[in-house]
């Protein structure tokens, strides 16, 4: 048996031979992707510092190309002020109560004096008497963010049974506070937003969450069918979609508040889809523009940095985004 040995081991060398040149080929171009995905990461390193130099504020990334698996993140489970970011939890909460039957959104709601609510929206200068539909505030709500449909849809819901349901689908570090400040009446001292929290999100769990959206798997896919409807309606292009042409579609919700800008959402391409959730904080800058504020640049800047890098050598998978 020992006279064979060697036999047998110059037959698994010639066996493994034409086998070589692949496995070197496929070695080396795994090393490649490797070399690539590290390269581009210290470029977006880059980016990021440089625009929060620009802002003079705290940047958290999270970023996924859904068809290639392509991911970037940078401070991606820091907590950031949530601002009108956190909408989307009372979103997924009201859906899940519609879905169980509990709510019917055809039903009617009422405008008053004193529900009214401070900050963006279109509700706190219409007459009250108005009668909405509750489907009409969530469109309010996530679209033009109007805060008065935001607090009447917290009122509604309640701010733990919001807060446990997106703990409930791994969103943990997801916590809304309270209800916007109202609408100060005549005679009165504007509401004080110093020092307001509104509530804490994180990059990686917004994307996430948008993640879900795109793949249908928050609650189900019919219900993510709906959800990502609301997105879709009439979200900002100043910010992640500032730099791209309107041919790449844009879904999603931001946020703002003192000090406070945020974007999150999916972008619509031929190449693929990808999600990028994007939130600032600290900055001091005053800009009589709020679509050229320092932060609202900054974000722009990094969301093109990361999709046209990754675009350069992704293949076409669409004609046309939908």
């Amino acid at each position: 048996m020992r006279a064979l040995r060697p036999r047998v081991r110059v037959l698994l060398r010639s066996s493994l031979s034409p086998l070589l040149p692949t496995a070197v080929f496929l070695l080396a171009g795994a090393c490649a992707t490797a070399r690539s995905a590290s390269s581009s990461s210290a470029a977006f390193d880059a980016a990021v510092a440089q625009a929060s130099r620009r802002c003079a504020c705290r940047i958290g990334v999270s970023a996924r190309h859904l068809e290639s698996g392509r991911t970037y993140e940078r401070d991606g489970d820091s907590e950031f002020e949530s601002a009108s970011v956190i909408k989307i939890g009372i979103l997924t909460e009201a859906m899940e109560r519609v879905r169980a039957g509990e709510i019917e959104l055809s039903d009617r709601w009422t405008l008053t004096a004193e529900n009214k609510a401070s900050g963006s929206g279109t509700l706190l200068i219409l007459d009250p008497g108005l009668n909405p539909t509750w489907n009409d505030l969530l469109t309010l709500m996530i679209g033009p963010s109007d805060n008065t449909a935001t607090n009447a849809w917290i009122d509604r819901l309640g701010i733990d049974r919001i807060n446990a349901r997106m703990n409930g689908i791994g969103l943990t570090h997801y916590r809304l506070f309270a209800k916007l400040p109202p609408l100060s009446r005549s005679g009165e001292s504007p509401p004080s937003w110093k020092g307001f929290r509104l509530g804490i999100v994180t990059p990686n769990e917004t994307a996430r969450w948008m993640i879900r959206v795109a793949q249908g798997e928050v609650l189900d896919a019919a219900t993510s069918r709906r959800i990502f409807a609301y997105l879709d309606k009439d979200p900002t292009r100043l910010r992640i979609a500032r730099r791209f042409p309107s041919e790449y579609l844009w879904a999603g919700k931001s946020g703002s508040m003192h000090g406070v800008r945020n974007d999150s959402g999916i972008l619509r391409t031929k190449k693929g889809r990808f999600v990028l959730a994007i939130l600032t904080d600290g900055s001091e800058a005053e800009n009589p523009s709020a679509a050229d504020h320092p932060s609202v640049l900054a974000i722009a800047d990094v969301a093109r940095a990361i999709v046209e890098t990754w675009m350069r050598d992704l293949p076409d998978i669409l004609q046309k985004p939908e």
